[in-house]
């Protein structure tokens, strides 16, 4: 087995339409609410377009023996200064997705670690990502990967009166 991970190019936008398919059915299955069943493939090939021409937007193809089986796509984020915080770099995790036939063979530890290369390229000592609390999958796999909790995230559901 083969794997590589390197820089997604426009020739892989057919492979991020597939591969982005695998995160967005996740996330609508944990929330329908939130999260459209399918994105619409043209949307997702501009949507990525963007991210490619965006110098501080990152997308990487993982591959096991040529063949698309995931990717991330993060991005270099500058906090400012406020008057409570400091101002810091970090890389921000958005999305990681492997295919289900190539999960469980070093491929989402594979593209942490382009992302911890690349952080370490750019002099930035912190990566940051959300996970949705009912992805226990990422909650594992991020927890082994040495992320831990930071800033929890709540909300709350208004019944709305018509």
């Amino acid at each position: 087995m083969s794997l590589k991970v390197r820089a997604a190019s426009e020739a892989d936008f057919d492979s991020l339409v597939r591969l982005n398919q695998v995160i967005q059915s996740l996330h609508a299955e944990l929330h329908p609410d939130v999260f459209k069943q399918a994105a619409d493939p043209s949307a997702v090939r501009t949507f990525f377009a963007a991210r490619l021409a965006d110098p501080k937007s990152s997308t990487a193809i993982a591959e096991i023996d040529r063949a698309p089986v995931g990717y991330v796509w993060f991005e270099i984020q500058s906090l400012p200064e406020t008057p409570f915080t400091f101002p810091r770099p970090r890389m921000y995790v958005h999305h990681i997705s492997v295919m289900p036939e190539a999960r469980r063979r070093g491929v989402a530890t594979a593209l942490m670690c382009h992302v911890e290369q690349r952080a370490a390229c750019e002099g930035i000592d912190e990566i940051a990502l959300g996970i949705w609390a009912a992805n226990l999958d990422a909650r594992h796999f991020f927890g082994s990967q040495g992320c831990v909790p930071f800033n929890i995230a709540l909300r709350k559901k208004l019944v709305t009166v018509s």
